[in-house]
């Protein structure tokens, strides 16, 4: 019995005990037989133990903690100095502490880390908290690959989305607006189908002109083609097949063009409506690709990411190219900020930190009209989770957690992040302020068409002019036809217009093209008569006497300088 007490005596934490009777009188080390300890003391000792609540209560009470912070992290920590030299942290991260100093009723000094860095480098914060300097980190670190192993993590406080802010550009970086209502990969195949439909209309024509007969007619690839680009651009066609499958083929393609169009004209309102304004910058390798420049905060997760992981590869090489550097950034520091911003390089920073920024820049801003010069990108490009950060083998998570979890669960976190922030949002991308007009850049398109259709016609006559002069044409040897009905009346077109070679006639009617069949491939070259009209006239009049005794002509002829005209009657 009396072993049984010194345990309970060495173990209590309440000693000495209370209502210890008059009847022991031998100290309790002193060992006496079990017998006699029965007639000695009749009463038990009263010790209470101190259950796990209590323990976590009062582990920390009348403990000094060393909590480092970053100094220039407004507003979620920040460092003053008192005239006595001691450092007073405030934001956000000290609000939280001291709602942990009255619940356990420790007291802290707060250090400052010599570089602002999250790296595992002499003088950091994460040094720090490796060699023990420190008990605690109380800031908003990002939860950062490969410092699992050396540090532990507290509870996850909110979430930070990176953003870029950069120089609110003229114009929107849709582009044109005539190519706006399509993605790049719509227009291509668009542009393949106007290409491959021509030549699939003429193999199926031909192809059923082979199989069921000659009796079908077949259109050539150019007239297919030129009947492609017609419905395209919602123009008539006088092209008739005489075929079911040719119809079918027709009326789909009919039909493809009207649903087309229809989606065109249906988005190009809306665009030209709605006004959407959009930034060059939706990812981050349009950073890199650009050759865009930018700064970031030295000591923040972009700097940790860039240098040690490979989220933000591109950034890496954008880096390597001198395009991008990390320095100190301070939110008080408006006038530097800006003159790096004015001049085109990006800040990439967390969105929230951004947030205050822009609120600072507004209300320095007196004149209206020099507002909202500047706007973030809508898409973040990096996403980290937020926590305190303590040493690999520290007591103090288990005893944080629980109450920084109710601050996240509750929103008091989100809220004290918000609070000094308007609810609008500060200069949004879509301003609104003026209704939308057409830029000479949403007409660029229409410019590139004429520009590119005048160049190609100019070409084309070039190479017809090229082809005149150097001879390079085909000609019709019309001796090697002396029966031909209409002989008479081509030599009268040549000894009025000249030798005849690739001339084209309309396709509305195939007779036609078969009656004409010896003057369906004819160009006129200049003839040396000096009156035209003179020759015309005694070339008819002699065709009129040979033929008379021949049937009457099936071509009507018409008089004048312009060029002759053949109908069939």
């Amino acid at each position: 019995m009396a072993l049984t007490n010194t345990l309970l005596l060495a173990l209590c934490a309440n000693w000495p005990p209370l209502n210890i009777t008059e009847t022991t009188l031998l100290p309790p080390w002193k060992w006496i037989s079990e017998h006699k300890a029965k007639y000695i003391n009749s009463s038990e000792y009263q010790c209470d133990l101190k259950n796990n609540f209590q323990i976590q209560y009062e582990i920390l009470r009348g403990k000094r903690l060393k909590i480092a912070t970053f100094p220039n992290s407004k507003p979620l920590s920040w460092v003053t100095k008192e005239i006595n030299g001691s450092l007073i942290g405030h934001g956000i991260a000290f609000e939280i502490v001291e709602t942990l100093r009255q619940r356990y009723g420790f007291t802290y000094d707060v250090v400052v880390p010599t570089r602002e860095t999250l790296l595992n480098e002499n003088g950091s914060i994460i040094y720090m908290l490796v060699n023990g300097e420190v008990d605690m980190a109380a800031a908003f670190i990002p939860v950062l690959p490969g410092l699992d192993d050396i540090v532990k993590w507290g509870i996850e406080l909110t979430q930070f989305q990176y953003v870029v802010l950069m120089k609110r550009p003229k114009e929107s970086a849709t582009g044109s607006g005539l190519l706006a209502p399509f993605e790049m990969e719509v227009w291509f195949l668009i542009l393949m189908s106007l290409i491959a439909v021509g030549p699939i209309i003429y193999g199926i024509m031909m192809l059923r002109h082979k199989l069921c007969g000659h009796e079908s007619g077949v259109y050539p690839i150019p007239t297919c083609i030129w009947f492609v680009y017609g419905a395209l651009m919602k123009q008539g066609s006088s092209l008739n097949p005489d075929t079911d499958s040719a119809r079918l083929i027709f009326a789909t393609w009919w039909i493809f063009i009207m649903i087309l169009t229809s989606f065109y004209t249906a988005n190009l309102t809306a665009f030209l409506t709605l006004s959407k304004f959009t930034l060059p910058i939706k990812r981050i390798e349009d950073i890199a690709s650009n050759e865009y420049r930018w700064i970031s905060s030295e000591g923040s997760a972009v700097e940790y990411i860039v240098k040690v992981d490979n989220d933000l590869k591109p950034l890496r090489q954008s880096m390597f190219e001198g395009n991008g550097q990390f320095m100190v950034i301070n939110i008080d520091e408006i006038d530097t900020i800006l003159k790096y911003i004015s001049s085109g390089t990006l800040l990439l920073h967390d969105k929230n930190w951004l947030n205050f920024l822009m609120l600072h820049i507004e209300r320095s801003i007196t004149d209206d009209k020099e507002r909202c010069r500047y706007v973030l990108t809508t898409d973040p490009y990096l996403t980290r989770s937020m926590s305190f950060v303590y040493p690999k083998h520290s007591i103090l998570p288990p005893l944080f957690n629980p109450i920084m979890l109710s601050y996240m669960e509750s929103g008091i976190v989100r809220h004290l992040q918000t609070k000094d922030l308007p609810e609008a949002v500060i200069c949004p991308l879509n301003l609104g302020s003026k209704e939308r007009q057409l830029r000479n850049s949403d007409l660029f398109t229409t410019y590139a068409v004429v520009v590119c259709g005048f160049s190609m016609a100019a070409a084309v006559f070039t190479l017809e002019l090229l082809s005149r002069r150097t001879g390079w044409f085909a000609t019709t040897d019309l001796s090697s036809r002396p029966h031909d009905p209409h002989s008479g009346v081509v030599r009268c077109e040549i000894a009025v217009f000249g030798k005849p070679s690739k001339t084209m006639y309309p396709f509305s009617h195939r007779h036609n093209v078969m009656n004409a069949a010896s003057a369906t491939h004819f160009v006129f070259h200049g003839s040396s008569s000096s009156s035209p009209s003179r020759s015309f006239v005694n070339a008819r009049s002699k065709i009129a006497s040979d033929s008379s005794s021949s049937s009457s002509s099936p071509f009507l002829w018409l008089e004048g300088k312009s060029s002759l005209r053949r109908f069939h009657y």
